[in-house]
Formats: structure tokens, C-alpha cells, sequence
């Protein structure tokens, strides 16, 4: 018992040149920037949902998609990360620098190339997801201005990366919580004075969140170019530093897409059953995203000490890092957890009145606090091994059980067994546990221990 209370505190501190990174200095900023990113689709809902239910599950819809999307843009960020954070571990500034300024460069050119892509597939994707009538159609709208504008998140994402790889975690607050601030008002604005605005109802709300995105950006390069942080315009090499970044990051942007793909793809599944499910997915789904924000936050805040501890060969305290984080997340989360199903009542209540869809919420959020459990643990060990570059391996496997089960399983049980919602549940919660299994024995394989970079 005492060996499983163990804590030592020196375990969440990694020192180099660039200074010492304590794990919970990162952790908190990061969380509360979660957290307020989070706010955006949440804001989004409480205000809709007083506006129109049919509103509410369009936006769900076409927000999820949206996310899909975030994601792979995220994977130059994520992948800027490692390396970045590998490269500051060895000592080799230079080249942590004109990393930042290739992630930059790449953000741009993929951004605008898809953007207009997207926006013109935009009526033949939300169709995919089994829309109609007046949901389709302002699913479509908020799904192509969302898309038309992405280069704006996808730039400030790399921008606050490089900030936190740095060791200046705070600003990720300072833009987080203008950026939502901004968000909130402006979506109020739009659905409650209509007569004053261009824009109202869906088209209102995507555009207060354009809007908010674009100041996010600003606000990160300001904050960039204050701290001084070092980006080296690339002489030679270019190719050389996009194959490392995407190396990473398509892999783990892979992983992220296929899991929250999955969630798109049953909530299709629950438009089968009608508008009423649907808002539920949507009500059900914007409450729990905040429960396991703590170990991702974790996850994340760890991921960027692991990258500094492999780049300089610092294995063993790698492995009891994590070990000992494992621990608090799993506990964390499960108090979470225990909290929202305490308090499932009121929370519904700030998103609808029906007594149907607040009764059936015991069941799922019970099955939840199963999934939360195996989060705690796959998001920690994931990130981990995503940030020594080990991530082929676990994502193979990782999409196969999203397929298999998160979808496939979710499907047979939900539509197939009428069990709705619960089944949908059901099919993430066995994902989430196969996802926990197979990256904790990855990272106990030690098979992640290989040649890293050298010091120049």
C-alpha cells in the first residue's frame, strides 16, 4: 500500500539549458486552455438549445466533423512538439527553431489548399451522416464557414505548442480565456439581437467562433514574438525538418482522428433513431467531455517532459514519471466522474427540461466512469510514447479496435440490440480499455529506447 502512495515529487521536474520544466506548472495552464476550448462548443449548445433543439443537433453534427478536422491540421503541432522538445533535450537550439518556423510554413500550405476543398465537399459530408430536412441544412451552413477559416486555429495551435514547449504555459490561459470571452458575447449577441447583427441563429454562432479564433491567433503571435522565443528561417534542410514533424504527427494525428471519427460516425448511427436521440448524444456528449480533461491535460503537460528526457537519454526517469502520473490520473478521473453522476440533474438542466433524456443520463454516465478509468491510463502512457517517436506500433492497434469496437460494436449494440445510447457507450467503454492495455505494454516493452538525437 505504501509502495502505491509513493510520491515523489522530483520525478515531475526536468531540467536543461532552456531552464526546468515542472510537470504541474504545464499541466494547469494546459488543462484551463482545454478546458476553455472546450467552452466554445459548450457555449455554443446552452445558447442554441434555447433557440431551437433542431439547432442544437446540427451543430453537434457538424461540429464533430469540425473536430475530425482540427485534429489533422493539430498533427503539425503535435509532431512540432516532439521534436522540438527532443532537439531542446539534446541541446540543439538551432534546430529546434527552424523546426517552428517549417511547422509554421507547412500550416499555411495545407491550410489552404484544404480549406476550399472541404468547403466544397461540405453538403456531400454532412449527408454521409445520415442529416435531413431543416438539421442538414444548418448543419451545411455551420460546417462550411467553420471550415472556410481554419487556418486560423490551426496556426495559433502550432504557435501556443512552441509556447509551452518553451516553458511559458501561462499564456495558453491569457489567450484562452479572450478567446472564449470574445466567443461568448458574441455568440449571445447574434441569438438574442438578431435585428443588429449581419448574421444570425447557426451561420451567428460559427462566425462569433471565426472570430474568436482569429483574435486567438494574433494574441499567440504577439505573445511569441514578446517572449523572444528563437525561429530560424530554413537555409537547407526543409524537407528534412517536415518528415520529422509529420513522421510524428501523422501517426499520432491518425490515432486522434480514428477516436473521434468513431464518435462522428455513431452519432450517425443515433440519427437513425430520431432528433430527440440525437440532441441527447449531443447534451450527454458536452458534459462528459470535461471529465477527462484533467488526464489529458496530463497526458500533454508529461508528453512535453518525456520529449526533453529522451532527447537527453534520460530513460529510467521517463519510466517513473509516468509511472507515478498513472496514479494520479486515475484517481483524479474517477472522482470526476463519481461528481458529474452526483450532480447529472442540474447539469442536464442548463441544457434541457426532458425528463426522458435526464433519466436515461444514470446509465450512461455510469458506463462512462468505466471509460474514464482506462483514459486515465491510455492517455498518459499514448502521449508518452507519442513524444519518443514510438507511435506506428499503437496506432495500428488503436484504429483497429476503434473500428472494431467504438464503431462496429457500438452499431450491433445500439441499432441492432435497441439498446440506443447505451450501446454506443458500451462499444467505447471495451475501446477505451484495449487502447489502455496496449499502450501501457508498449511503454513497459521498453521498446521505444531507441537511438534518439545527438547534441551537436
Amino acid at each position: 500500500m505504501k509502495k502505491i502512495m509513493a510520491f515523489d515529487k522530483n520525478l515531475f521536474r526536468v531540467t536543461t539549458s532552456q531552464g526546468t520544466l515542472c510537470l504541474f506548472s504545464l499541466l494547469f495552464p494546459i488543462l484551463f486552455e482545454n478546458i476553455m476550448n472546450q467552452l466554445l462548443g459548450t457555449v455554443n449548445t446552452i445558447v442554441l438549445s434555447g433557440y431551437s433543439e433542431d439547432s442544437v443537433a446540427a451543430v453537434g453534427a457538424a461540429t464533430g466533423l469540425v473536430t475530425v478536422i482540427t485534429i489533422f491540421f493539430s498533427v503539425i503541432a503535435t509532431g512540432s512538439t516532439v521534436v522540438v522538445s527532443n532537439f531542446i533535450g539534446a541541446e540543439r537550439k538551432k534546430s529546434a527553431g527552424e523546426t517552428v518556423f517549417s511547422a509554421l510554413l507547412l500550416g499555411v500550405l495545407i491550410s489552404l489548399v484544404l480549406s476550399p476543398i472541404l468547403y466544397l465537399s461540405g453538403e456531400k459530408l454532412m449527408l454521409t451522416m445520415n442529416l435531413s430536412g431543416k438539421i442538414l441544412e444548418e448543419a451545411i451552413l455551420y460546417f462550411k464557414i467553420r471550415v472556410l477559416f481554419l487556418i486560423f486555429p490551426c496556426l495559433s495551435s502550432i504557435l501556443l505548442a512552441t509556447l509551452r514547449c518553451y516553458g511559458y504555459p501561462k499564456y495558453t490561459i491569457i489567450v484562452g480565456l479572450i478567446t472564449n470571452l470574445i466567443n461568448l458575447l458574441l455568440t449571445v449577441f447574434v441569438i438574442h439581437f438578431p435585428g443588429n447583427t449581419p448574421v444570425t441563429g447557426v451561420a451567428g454562432v460559427a462566425s462569433a467562433c471565426v472570430i474568436s479564433q482569429v483574435v486567438g491567433l494574433l494574441l499567440s503571435a504577439f505573445l511569441l514574438f514578446k517572449t523572444r522565443i528563437p525561429i530560424f528561417p530554413v537555409r537547407k534542410g526543409l524537407f528534412g525538418y517536415i518528415s520529422k514533424i509529420l513522421g510524428i504527427g501523422i501517426p499520432s494525428g491518425l490515432s486522434s482522428i480514428s477516436f473521434t471519427f468513431s464518435q462522428t460516425v455513431t452519432t450517425s448511427f443515433i440519427a437513425l433513431i430520431g432528433a430527440y436521440a440525437l440532441s441527447a448524444k449531443v447534451y450527454y456528449a458536452n458534459i462528459l467531455s470535461y471529465v477527462f480533461l484533467f488526464s489529458l491535460s496530463a497526458g500533454n503537460a508529461n508528453a512535453l517532459l518525456v520529449g526533453r528526457l529522451y532527447g537527453a537519454g534520460k530513460y529510467e526517469h521517463a519510466k517513473q514519471l509516468n509511472a507515478q502520473l498513472v496514479k494520479i490520473t486515475v484517481f483524479i478521473n474517477f472522482l470526476i466522474s463519481l461528481t458529474v453522476i452526483l450532480l447529472r440533474k442540474p447539469l442536464l438542466a442548463q441544457f434541457t427540461q426532458n425528463q426522458q433524456i435526464i433519466t436515461l443520463a444514470l446509465g450512461i454516465f455510469l458506463i462512462d466512469l468505466l471509460v474514464e478509468q482506462a483514459r486515465a491510463v491510455s492517455q498518459v502512457y499514448e502521449y508518452a510514447l507519442r513524444a519518443t517517436g514510438d507511435v506506428l506500433f499503437s496506432l495500428i492497434i488503436l484504429i483497429c479496435s476503434c473500428w472494431i469496437f467504438s464503431i462496429g460494436l457500438s452499431y450491433f449494440l445500439a441499432i441492432k440490440c435497441n439498446l440506443g445510447l447505451i450501446g454506443c457507450w458500451i462499444g467505447l467503454a471495451v475501446d477505451e480499455w484495449i487502447r489502455a492495455i496496449v499502450t501501457y505494454f508498449r511503454w513497459r516493452s521498453g521498446k521505444w529506447q531507441k537511438e534518439r538525437y545527438k547534441g551537436e
